[in-house]
């Protein structure tokens, strides 16, 4: 996440409320896929704030208000439920750890432009996923919850393009800040087109009160992870 507009965070070296928040970024339930480290937030060259727990997770704020949180896609992370010798032949994501990711990084934007001053207007937010080719393998995912029969016995397999991506979009911070929920589920449909997935496909979502496609939390809740 990037902020249009020129702002920073308050007090950024110090103690202060921006690294109690990356060292305890929240979470929706819990052992799910939150972005929580257990690392102590350190200065790193002078330029951001670093916690990180291996190469499977790591947050970097830096002072103009930019943060980059870098997940594994591996079997560690995002495609969980697998052994690395099946994930190196056939390299499935998981539905729902990538959408629980997407909303609990959401989440923690949200509370992250409560402490820019001047608060932007709106902030730019970035997904770029990388080494999706890897030997004779495509990472692919199936767009179905994990605890379904459909998403263990389906060759309803979507697979990556290209080796690399990256997509954009701008949001308002109102937005952000109201309905992180909405917010996720607009990243997300990004992510499902790419891999040729239509937005009505996207599981763990639902219609708001307003008529808008949100990541509906209860559906993680209840859930399974594989």
């Amino acid at each position: 996440m990037t902020p249009r507009g020129r702002t920073a965070y308050r007090h950024f070296f110090e103690p202060s409320d921006l690294k109690r928040i990356i060292e305890h970024p929240g979470q929706i339930r819990h052992a799910g896929w939150d972005l929580t480290t257990r690392d102590h937030g350190r200065i790193v060259n002078g330029e951001y704030l670093e916690v990180a727990n291996a190469e499977r997770k790591r947050i970097r704020v830096y002072e103009d208000g930019s943060i980059l949180v870098r997940v594994s896609g591996d079997e560690e992370y995002l495609s969980w439920g697998q052994s690395t010798d099946t994930f190196d032949k056939v390299p499935r994501l998981n539905t729902l750890s990538l959408i629980e990711f997407t909303l609990n990084f959401c989440k923690l934007c949200s509370r992250l432009v409560e402490l820019m001053e001047p608060r932007p207007g709106e902030v730019n937010l970035r997904v770029e996923i990388k080494n999706a080719f890897f030997g004779d393998a495509k990472l692919f995912l199936i767009p179905q919850p994990v605890s379904s029969w459909a998403f263990t016995a389906t060759d309803d397999r979507h697979w990556a393009p290209e080796a690399s991506m990256e997509r954009r979009l701008s949001v308002s911070v109102e937005r952000l800040r109201v309905s992180p929920n909405a917010v996720a589920y607009m990243l997300l449909r990004q992510i499902f087109y790419w891999f040729g997935v239509e937005k009505d496909e996207i599981p763990y979502t639902s219609l708001a009160l307003d008529g808008s496609r949100v990541v509906d939390e209860s559906l993680i809740i209840n859930s399974r992870s594989s």
